[in-house]
């Protein structure tokens, strides 16, 4: 395939390049992004949905089949600008034998259900104001269900925070309903775009995220296979599979279809700003949509050699703070601190798994201990969870 380069981390691709569309599709001719995989079992069909844009103040929704040698079929237009569709993220879902798509549109957040012909059924605002450009990634929940029961779950970033919230009735939008705000991760204080992933033994989100302005990359926040409000995730940047001029990439998502192997679509970045103030927005942001067919096992904390997250002691944290799932780490390190007091108390909770730490199944350790300092826990059980004084700040690091 041409333009496809062999790496150790794996083969990479392009999926999509704009430039191939100016003629067929000019609505592409500027870029594309947030390209998100999907299957439909109902008719054993891949599609992908992405936005993409002559303009890049005007982005739209498209969705693309895709066969078995991965290459793109029909292409259509579901989702129009005005207003600006920033991202766009997709989950099937059996009972409305269709879609549901999530978009971010200049700060409002919005969820829709689409039939199997892509037209539009039902529409919510699911907040308002305030988000990022970064689209909200979803996963749909099995269980014994009952209306009392989240059947769905959404993450969007917020600066250095990944936020996640329960979603009753996601088959409903006239039912659906929304619980609080939780942190899933802090890490990163320029968190993006965002996809979420659930493999056997792990779930999270893949994010980009930017050093500065001309500087982005990718980053995997994961944790273990139980799902509930009481965890929180451990982050650690991804590898890059390159190192040529097209080391920018980001809107990162996780898919095996549709033929089988394990891959991350990602957009590479192929813009920059200019010094001059931008009037032709069809020159800024020209992304291509790529495949890295993944060599390495990107949900093996080994693979990163360590995994991080900052945890900050405020009122709510306090009174109820998170479990991690420490996925077998070697070694944890904590480092404290407190703005004002000299010394903290703290106390450590570990347990074997998630089930039995929320039973009440744990060993537990106190002490007060002068800050700043570090704390070194050697061969740790597999769960973890951390008590301390309001104002308390400790950084993570678990080593695999």
């Amino acid at each position: 395939m041409k333009n496809e380069v062999e790496t150790p981390l794996g083969r990479v691709y392009p999926l999509i390049i704009p430039a191939k569309y100016k003629n067929l599709i000019p609505d592409l001719s500027g870029g594309v992004g947030t390209g998100r995989m999907v299957y439909d079992p109902e008719t054993g069909s891949w599609y992908l949905f992405f936005t993409g844009w002559k303009n890049a103040k005007r982005r739209e929704v498209f969705v693309a089949e895709v066969d078995e040698d991965f290459n793109i079929g029909k292409i259509r237009k579901i989702l129009s600008a005005p207003p600006n569709r920033d991202a766009v993220n997709v989950a099937y879902n059996p009972w409305i034998d269709g879609f549901i798509v999530i978009t971010t549109e200049a700060g409002s957040l919005h969820i829709r259900h689409f039939n199997k012909n892509f037209n539009e059924v039902a529409h919510k605002l699911l907040i308002e104001k305030g988000m990022q450009d970064s689209g909200a990634g979803i996963l749909t929940l099995m269980a014994n269900y009952n209306a009392e029961n989240p059947n769905a779950v959404i993450f969007y970033p917020r600066r250095d925070k990944i936020i996640w919230r329960f979603i009753k009735r996601v088959d409903d939008l006239n039912l659906l309903t929304m619980g609080e705000e939780l942190v899933f991760s802090t890490w990163n204080k320029l968190n993006d775009v965002i996809d979420a992933f659930r493999v056997n033994h792990r779930f999270g989100v893949l994010v980009e995220y930017f050093i500065d302005r001309q500087n982005y990359r990718s980053a995997i926040v994961m944790s273990g296979d139980y799902l509930v409000p009481q965890i929180r995730a451990l982050s650690a940047p991804l590898p890059v599979p390159f190192n040529d001029a097209y080391s920018n990439f980001g809107h990162p998502s996780f898919t095996t279809g549709p033929d089988g192997k394990p891959k991350i679509l990602f957009s590479f970045f192929l813009s920059h700003s200019p010094p001059f103030p931008i009037t032709d927005y069809s020159r800024q942001w020209r992304h291509e949509l790529w495949v890295w067919e993944l060599s390495i096992d990107i949900f093996d904390p080994r693979t990163y050699q360590r995994m991080f997250d900052e945890l900050t002691f405020d009122s709510k944290v306090v009174t109820n703070p998170p479990i991690y799932d420490l996925l077998s780490a070697k070694r944890v390190i904590l480092k404290i601190s407190h703005k004002e007091k000299a010394e903290v108390n703290l106390k450590i909770q570990q347990s074997s798994t998630v089930a039995d730490h929320l039973e009440g199944d744990y060993i537990e350790e106190s002490e007060k201990v002068k800050v700043p300092t570090k704390v070194v826990i050697d061969n740790p059980l597999n769960t973890l969870r951390i008590f301390a004084d309001e104002g308390t700040k400790i950084q993570l690091i678990a080593l695999y």
